[in-house]
This record gives C-alpha cells, sequence and structure tokens, in this order.
C-alpha cells in the first residue's frame, strides 16, 4: 500500500508541482494555463507512475535499493519518453525534445522508488551480494 502511494500520488503530484514552478519562473503568471497544463501533466503521469510502481514492487523482493532504484529510474525514463513519443508524436517539434520527458520521468520514478523503501522491514528474499556471486 506505501508503494502505491508514493508512486500514484507522490511521483504524480510531484511532476505537476514541478510544470507548474517551472511555468511560473519562464512566463509570466498566466495562472489559468499553469494550473490546467499542470492538472495534464498530472494525469500523463499517472499510467507512468502505475507501471514503474509494478515494475519496483516486483523488483524488491530480488534486488536491495542501491541497485532498483537506478533501474527503476531508467524504467521511468523509458516508460514517460516511449508515452510521450506515442501520444505527442504529431506535436512535438522534433525527436530531441523527448529527453525533457525522460529526464522528468527518471527524476520523479528513481525518488519514488527510494521514498517507497522500507527500511527496517523484511530483508529481500535474495540479497543483492548473492546476485553479483559466481
Amino acid at each position: 500500500m506505501k508503494r502505491a502511494i508514493a508512486f500514484l500520488l507522490f511521483g504524480s503530484a510531484l511532476a505537476a508541482v514541478t510544470v507548474m514552478l517551472v511555468m511560473a519562473q519562464v512566463a509570466r503568471p498566466t495562472y489559468d494555463l499553469e494550473k490546467i497544463v499542470a492538472v495534464a501533466v498530472f494525469f500523463f503521469s499517472l499510467p507512468v507512475a502505475a507501471l514503474a510502481g509494478c515494475l519496483d514492487a516486483y523488483l524488491a523482493r530480488a534486488f536491495a535499493i542501491p541497485l532498483r532504484a537506478p533501474l527503476i529510474a531508467t524504467a521511468g525514463a523509458v516508460i514517460s519518453s516511449g508515452l510521450a513519443y506515442v501520444l505527442f508524436n504529431w506535436f512535438l517539434p522534433s525527436p530531441s525534445f523527448l529527453a525533457f520527458f525522460a529526464i522528468g520521468g527518471a527524476a520523479c520514478a528513481g525518488l519514488c522508488s527510494l521514498l517507497a523503501n522500507e527500511y527496517g522491514g523484511q530483508q529481500p528474499a535474495v540479497y543483492a551480494n548473492s546476485l553479483l556471486r559466481s
């Protein structure tokens, strides 16, 4: 339950607040446009957070957090840029614009993976050191 809350609520809210802060710094204060874009980003980031949260829950049994967080960040970058390419291919000026989605998806998914880690809880079934042994 804690993992779902961390990924779905915190990750999506983090993306929306970040967009509002960036838009407030870049342009003059047009709060109506900022709110509309923030709501759109919130709903855009929900499927990204759901997929990254499912992958994090699956990997939590096998990997320790120092190995799992970069993997989840990479998965968040791939998922968010892939979804942006599918949805906004007709709107984006060039494919290099997808780097913004990838950076945002990686930051949100990696941070949510760190926050969803249950410190002091049960240890994973397979430790990270045993995965590196031959």
